[in-house]
């Protein structure tokens, strides 16, 4: 049973390590345009889910639109297809898609952005609203059938990792992850991000460690 435990826990760990680098990657590298819009992601939460592999993070919502559907976007649900209703008011977010296999929901949530190099958008229902009003979508389905271009922008900076915010019972033994990424660049350091002092001090400790 203690070997069984101590296999979840390493692979769980591994798999946490990937989506790090990968969501780091995205956050410092790129920005995505849509119908001539920039829009420049600051602080995304990751959601993964493996339908044939060890990580299956209960808090993911598995609706078919996060899986084989790579670059584009995901407006939430409250069932599995893409003809389920959307979330209702604020509760409803705004997904950018990862995942180009069939079995693996993989995404991520866009919690901050500046579109247009305008001011920060920081919320996610927020973001979703600027998006859709600045590329003059009538519609969530609209938004979601335009594929995304992803396009490079180089942004060198540190990123800061925490856990996700308000997941819920759902989340289980996925809750302690820290799949909330957030880029560590002048924005950041103005804005009133949620836990952002414990990011801070997290990050001048592992720097402390470092020396």
């Amino acid at each position: 049973m203690e070997e069984k435990i101590d296999y979840f826990v390493s692979n769980k760990l591994k798999t946490v390590e990937r989506l790090q680098n990968e969501a780091k990657l995205f956050l410092t590298s790129f920005k995505l345009v849509l119908n001539g819009i920039s829009i420049e992601p600051k602080e995304i939460e990751v959601y993964c889910y493996e339908e044939t592999g060890d990580f299956k993070d209960s808090s993911v919502h598995r609706n078919e639109l996060q899986k084989n559907n790579k670059n584009h976007f995901y407006v939430h649900r409250n069932g599995l297809t893409k003809s389920d209703s959307y979330k209702g008011g604020n509760r409803t977010g705004l997904d950018f898609v990862v995942s180009d296999d069939e079995n693996t929901y993989y995404s991520y949530l866009i919690r901050s952005a500046v579109i247009n190099d305008g001011k920060p958008v920081v919320g996610p229902y927020k973001v979703l609203k600027a998006i859709q009003n600045a590329c003059f979508f009538s519609s969530y389905d609209e938004l979601e059938t335009k594929k995304v271009e992803l396009v490079a922008n180089d942004s060198p900076k540190d990123v800061l990792f925490s856990k996700r915010i308000n997941l819920g019972e759902n989340a289980k033994e996925y809750v302690d992850c820290e799949l909330r990424a957030v880029l560590c660049d002048d924005l950041f350091r103005k804005n009133k991000y949620p836990a952002k002092e414990r990011m801070i001090i997290k990050k001048k400790k592992n720097e402390t460690k470092e020396r």
